[in-house]
């Protein structure tokens, strides 16, 4: 008798089914929140790399206080993501002339206080290019990286890494082989 009326008692079925599925809808929902965060932060960086880019080349000489200017920038390109311990942009020109092969002729850091090295090499030696890349002689490019330390927001499902971009831009007007000193 106990068993039949057990059977037939349909209240809480519905509990039951919400203590099944809430941890699965709680865990879809943070893996939504954390690949929407780390693509933000993709799309976010790209963006700034260009940016910062864009200013550097925009006139026909550059100097130590403008790159400093731009350097300051960077965090608010890159609000509302802080920068600080966790990013650093590098600008590295690199040249070639027709008498010398492809050298870095400058570069210089900012934006952050991130321990990064910049894939191309450093100043006064030979670049270290990606496949497909070539200079013509006479001619300076602009290779801007920012990288940036990821660290997921809520759990280890995309796992903390370095982030890095890249933007190559050629000067609008002179060469930029050099940078000025201070004012």
């Amino acid at each position: 008798m106990l068993l039949r009326r057990l059977k037939r008692n349909e209240r809480g079925a519905i509990l039951t089914e919400l203590a099944l599925a809430i941890p699965m809808f709680v865990s879809f929902l943070t893996g939504v929140v954390e690949v929407g965060n780390y693509l933000l932060v993709n799309l976010k960086l790209q963006h700034s790399v260009v940016s910062i880019a864009d200013l550097v080349t925009r006139d026909e000489e550059i100097s130590e206080d403008v790159m400093q200017d731009i350097f300051s920038a960077a965090p608010f390109i890159m609000a509302p993501y802080e920068m600080g311990a966790d990013a650093l942009v590098i600008v590295t020109a690199i040249s070639q002339t027709e008498d010398d092969p492809a050298s870095i002729y400058w570069q210089r850091l900012g934006g952050g206080s991130l321990n990064a090295v910049s894939e191309f090499g450093i100043e006064g030696e030979a670049p270290t290019l990606p496949a497909g890349l070539t200079m013509r002689d006479d001619e300076t490019i602009l290779a801007t990286e920012i990288f940036f330390a990821y660290e997921p927001i809520i759990f280890q499902f995309i796992s903390a890494q370095t982030i890095r971009k890249v933007s190559f831009f050629r000067p609008r007007i002179g060469s930029l082989q050099s940078v000025e000193p201070a004012a």
